[in-house]
């Protein structure tokens, strides 16, 4: 059996109709990029970090900010994702994957490695805590093979190239997946922690700004009590509650 060989893939790039330049916008700072990659590099079980963006000029910057993180950049297919990021796994000879948007910089660390324990027990070919929604829109965590996503490929076509993992969300009959459901205080689908909106980075920065001055880092708990205790600001971006992509 081979051995694995596991890297976080952040899809990233500045080239979004709702939000350009997103995820280079700063807070106190520091990009959301690298907000996301500071909260990574929080665990160290995995080590291999790459940002997959395109080719584009404009993504320039972000090549920047993975040098001046010290992790892997690769520049692939603007809008074929399902190309980009199996392209970023064969050059850096990755076999399995843990996906994660620089659309989302919040994710938890923690629920990241359950899923990655639940993964490594090899019973799933698909692993995520978002097929079904109970935890806040933006914590999405998802994890597959290589070998899966190539196998894959061929059945998608056109614009469902845009989503990674559209194959996998979309063929519950033949694929074996496991969804962590959330428990308790992170049972919160109607929280939106996701960035694609001018209000979404005003409710991210608040967060950001206000947990950074007690926390090196922040789990979801700390994030949901901070909006709780503040319901102004999740009315922030509420009316985008039901609008997340794939």
């Amino acid at each position: 059996m081979n051995k694995k060989n596991f890297a976080i893939i952040i899809e990233a790039r500045t080239n979004s109709s709702r939000l350009p330049y997103k995820v280079i916008k700063k807070i106190n700072g520091m990009s959301v990029l690298e907000s996301l990659i500071n909260r990574i590099k929080h665990q160290n079980q995995i080590k291999k970090i790459i940002v997959a963006t395109t080719r584009l000029k404009r993504d320039d910057e972000i090549e920047s900010i993975c040098k001046k993180k010290n992790i892997v950049c690769f520049r692939g297919h603007e809008s074929d994702l399902i190309k980009r990021v199996s392209d970023a796994a064969i050059k850096n000879n990755v076999t399995d994957i843990i996906q994660l948007t620089s659309d989302n910089p919040l994710v938890d660390i923690q629920i990241l490695l359950n899923l990655y324990t639940i993964y490594l027990k090899g019973k799933y070919d698909f692993v995520s805590n978002s097929i079904k929604r109970t935890f806040p829109i933006g914590t999405d965590i998802r994890i597959f093979s290589l070998k899966k996503l190539v196998q894959y490929s061929e059945k998608v076509h056109g614009k469902k190239r845009e989503h990674t993992c559209y194959y996998f969300l979309k063929n519950d009959s033949k694929i074996k997946r496991f969804n962590l459901i959330a428990k308790k205080k992170h049972n919160r689908p109607d929280l939106r922690l996701t960035l694609d909106y001018p209000e979404d980075f005003e409710l991210i920065k608040r967060i950001i700004i206000y947990l950074n001055k007690k926390y090196k880092y922040f789990d979801l708990s700390k994030i949901i009590n901070f909006i709780d205790k503040n319901p102004k600001f999740k009315k922030l971006n509420s009316k985008h509650a039901k609008h997340y992509e794939l």
